[in-house]
């Protein structure tokens, strides 16, 4: 048995402004007696204003944990509590405000948030909020925590299966086998077309290295510190370029193509060409879109390894008939999914999925529908301090100090991340009992989704109401 894979956190603040839910401010009216500093358990008021110990010095939000005894306490009701304004106007629709302060707190010490007990948000929503995981197994707390009970298997492999064995008179085995790779964690990074600058991008690059994964990189993005780690690099290249990055192939362990019609029809050629120039593993990235179960048939039977479906960064698929509704990442994977299981060669690919996948749920959920392993980006972005706004259309903004950031920090809080990420990871496949994330792939029957559940409860009633109307 291998040993047990563990991701070693370690403190790593970020001294950028961020968004907070709360935003502690001070009034005109503050007469500057220091109630506030006695009362503070947690130091988020302190003297000291511009050098002055005579003057109250700005609230620090950072530190404030919602106890209100300063607001209380004040004899002046010089304090005020409220909502951040930018709280208020990030992310959108999909990308909720909630989301971004947890990633946050993820990136810094790597430990799962905690914001009490019970759960308080809804109870469905769209995508994966609708699905619900397995909790059969827990039965109490143990002092151990998630790393000291039974050994549980997070690591994934990629690459072509063989449907069946086949085996001479002699019982020796005369199928061969194909090459696969196998990461620690069913996670790889993806930032083919992101523009990052120098620090974040080795910074991500020597976080994918630390953690045995795989970062998806433009192959023209491949230059300088990033050569270094070139084992943990997938260099995406379209079908014209292969002769031209042919030094490059030689140096990687799996090489990922744009999809087109052309590379479709000449699928199996352009396998044979690329094994030529080295003993390579080749994904296909496709995007998400109304027949993209069809056409990830279609290249699975032509001796597709890995394909690696790709939706928006809302997690819903790419249409271009506008006003026609889109389908969103769990019913995706799932058609992709049954597509296969339907021609019979599920078990033959491997199915990598990106797009929407914004917290650490997503990954045991996305499992779950059926992909093999998820890809990220804007989580990691966003542990570095990125902002996104959905509205009037996706805008990404990076603070400005961000390129004064070590690689080594970016590093850090990449991990982190992964850390917290792989912590829940854990939790859930503990809880329903499963040890192997390979088991997770497609197990359908250990989750409940909300359609379903609600249509066998409701549906016939409100069936036999709508006739009744008509």
């Amino acid at each position: 048995m291998p040993k047990k894979y563990h991701i070693h956190s370690k403190v790593t603040p970020l001294n950028l402004d961020y968004i907070f839910k709360f935003k502690i401010e001070r009034g005109e009216n503050c007469i500057n007696c220091g109630k506030c500093t006695k009362v503070c358990i947690y130091e988020a008021h302190k003297r000291g204003k511009g050098g002055d110990p005579r003057k109250m010095a700005d609230p620090n939000t950072v530190v404030c944990r919602n106890c209100f005894r300063c607001i209380q306490e004040c004899p002046r009701g010089a304090l005020e509590k409220s909502l951040d304004k930018d709280f208020l106007n990030i992310g959108g629709s999909y990308w909720k405000s909630d989301m971004f302060i947890t990633l946050w707190k993820q990136a810094e010490d790597g430990k799962v948030p905690v914001t009490g007990a019970g759960y308080r948000g809804p109870f469905t929503g769209p995508g994966f909020d609708s699905m619900w995981t397995d909790m059969s197994e827990i039965v109490r707390p143990t002092r151990d925590g998630i790393h000291g009970r039974e050994y549980i298997n997070t690591s994934v492999e990629l690459g072509r299966k063989l449907n069946h064995l086949v085996f001479d008179e002699k019982g020796n085995l005369k199928s061969k086998i194909h090459d696969t790779v196998d990461i620690p964690i069913p996670i790889i990074f993806d930032f083919p077309h992101e523009q990052l600058s120098p620090n974040v991008k080795t910074g991500i690059i020597r976080a994918a290295a630390e953690l045995n994964t795989f970062i998806i990189l433009s192959a023209a993005d491949i230059t300088g510190d990033a050569k270094k780690h070139l084992k943990n690099i997938i260099p995406l290249i379209s079908l014209k370029d292969v002769d031209k990055f042919q030094g490059l192939i030689k140096t990687v362990k799996i090489v990922a193509l744009e999809y087109s019609d052309e590379l479709l029809n000449s699928l199996a050629a352009t396998l044979d060409k690329i094994k030529k120039i080295h003993n390579v593993l080749t994904i296909v990235r496709v995007p998400a879109t109304k027949s993209v179960e069809d056409t990830v048939c279609r290249l699975t039977q032509s001796g597709a390894q890995i394909i690696h479906v790709v939706a928006d960064y809302h997690g819903m698929e790419f249409n271009k008939v506008s006003g026609e509704n889109r389908r969103l990442s769990k019913d995706v994977i799932r058609a992709v999914h049954l597509k296969l299981v339907e021609e019979r060669i599920r078990d033959e690919v491997t199915i990598i999925f990106s797009g929407g996948i914004a917290m650490a749920e997503h990954v045991p959920k996305a499992m779950i529908c059926g992909t093999d392993l998820t890809a990220i980006d804007l989580p990691l972005l966003i542990a570095l301090g990125a902002r996104l706004y959905e509205e009037p259309e996706k805008i990404l903004v990076f603070p400005d100090e961000l390129e004064k950031i070590t690689a080594r920090i970016v590093m850090q809080r990449v991990i982190n991340l992964m850390g917290a990420w792989h912590s829940q990871l854990l939790e859930v496949m503990g809880a329903m009992g499963i040890r192997e994330a390979r088991r997770l792939r497609g197990e359908t029957g250990r989750a409940i989704f909300f359609e379903e559940i609600d249509n066998e409860t409701f549906g016939k009633i409100f069936k036999q109401r709508e006739s009744a109307n008509l």
